[in-house]
């Protein structure tokens, strides 16, 4: 394993776990967890031509820049909640296209963008909820990404929509997406009849 994928596996997990975590309540810098993993995670898929120093400073810097973003724009987290829960499913759909020998390549991008397009669109009519469903499902897919890193684990992190394109990635994707949206959604019930 090199220092690419080490450090590319311990963003990824750490922030996975914090997003699974907390994702209801501190979703702020949720979002900004979040937009780091996206930006250093680009780097790392895009940046096979820098070398290995370089691609890290790049994705630790791009990360930030992503990050300060997502902090900033918290105006528009319901959106922002819908474009990754449809995002984030398109991928899980895609894996088991994958999985059943079907390989979309380029058509798979714009199925997924159509996916956060739509997300965007109706985040807003789930209300609250979004919130919950968009971070248990990204958490979980950061966490099968910085596993796969560090461990291998027979998973293909070098394409976004082959990640969860064995059996065993999207199974411990969805059990990690059940626990947490579960644990999530218990913590917002007992805030929501607190607040009445």
């Amino acid at each position: 394993m090199d220092a690419n994928s080490f450090l590319w596996g311990l963003v990824m997990l750490a922030a996975g776990i914090f997003v699974c975590s907390y994702g209801n309540q501190l979703f702020r810098f949720v979002l900004a967890f979040i937009g780091f993993a996206i930006g250093f995670s680009l780097v790392m898929w895009l940046g096979d031509f820098l070398s290995d120093g370089l691609q890290i400073v790049i994705g630790l810097i791009f990360g930030g820049i992503l990050a300060a973003v997502f902090y900033l724009i918290i105006q528009f987290a319901l959106h922002i909640a819908g474009g990754l829960l449809g995002l984030v499913i398109m991928l899980a759909i895609l894996g088991m296209f994958k999985m059943g020998g079907l390989d979309l390549g380029f058509f798979g991008w714009i199925l997924a963008l159509i996916a956060a397009g739509v997300g965007v669109v109706f985040g807003k009519r789930l209300g609250d909820l979004v919130i919950v469903l968009a971070t248990a499902l990204t958490g979980a897919y950061f966490v099968v990404v910085g596993l796969a890193a560090l461990f291998g684990l027979n998973v293909n992190i070098e394409n976004p929509e082959a990640t969860l394109g064995t059996g065993f990635a999207l199974i411990l994707f969805l059990t990690i997406a059940l626990i947490s949206g579960l644990t999530q959604y218990q913590a917002f019930s007992v805030r929501k009849r607190l607040l009445r």
